[in-house]
């Protein structure tokens, strides 16, 4: 097979640890029902012992549909995941990793700070890339390419993260979603 370049093995895609922390021991610490709990256990994420280093993104995605499922029965899925996508954001803050990105995106505004989107969702994993194109001073649209299935977990993200830079009248809409991608209008008031 000369001439043939190799195949080039498929990045094995994960979650940090602090991502995990920020969410489940973070935002979610003690809200969880012993079920979701055990069946977090199962998936692959056990919260009574130190976490690893990263989980895989399949194990990510379950235990995310595990705490929809045991927080938010009352709500429909896609408003579930909304939920989830804003306590991720709340618990990463009070993160030391968290505390200083938050830190950064006040003094940056919601512009340049959302300039810095990919790399912002990079810290968070090694599969996320997102493509931010300004409209106006007061106006973005961002794609990101693996929403999970899920964009309204990117939608609630969104919103927390333009809140924390000091936003006012901030508001998230989806625009599309296609395969593993999704866009959104992120708006604010001057």
């Amino acid at each position: 097979m000369s001439g043939t370049l190799p195949l080039r093995a498929e990045r094995r895609r994960v979650v940090f640890d602090h991502t995990v922390e920020g969410l489940f021991l973070v935002a979610l610490r003690g809200r969880l029902s012993v079920t979701a709990e055990s069946s977090l256990r199962r998936a692959g994420l056990d919260l009574s012992k130190k976490l690893l280093p990263a989980y895989p993104f399949e194990t990510w995605k379950h235990c995310l549909e595990i705490v929809a499922t045991d927080l938010y029965p009352h709500l429909t899925r896609p408003q579930a995941w909304q939920e989830i996508g804003r306590a991720m954001v709340e618990g990463m803050a009070r993160t030391v990793i968290g505390k200083a990105t938050v830190g950064v995106a006040r003094l940056l505004g919601p512009l340049r700070a959302l300039r810095r989107l990919e790399h912002t969702l990079q810290s968070a994993d090694n599969y996320v890339e997102a493509r931010v194109t300004e409209r106006s001073p007061t106006c973005v649209e961002v794609w990101i390419n693996e929403v999970m299935g899920q964009p309204t977990y990117y939608q609630g993200i969104l919103e927390a993260c333009l809140s924390m830079t000091g936003a006012q009248g901030g508001r998230v809409e989806l625009l599309s979603c296609s395969g593993g991608s999704a866009s959104f209008r992120v708006q604010w008031e001057e």
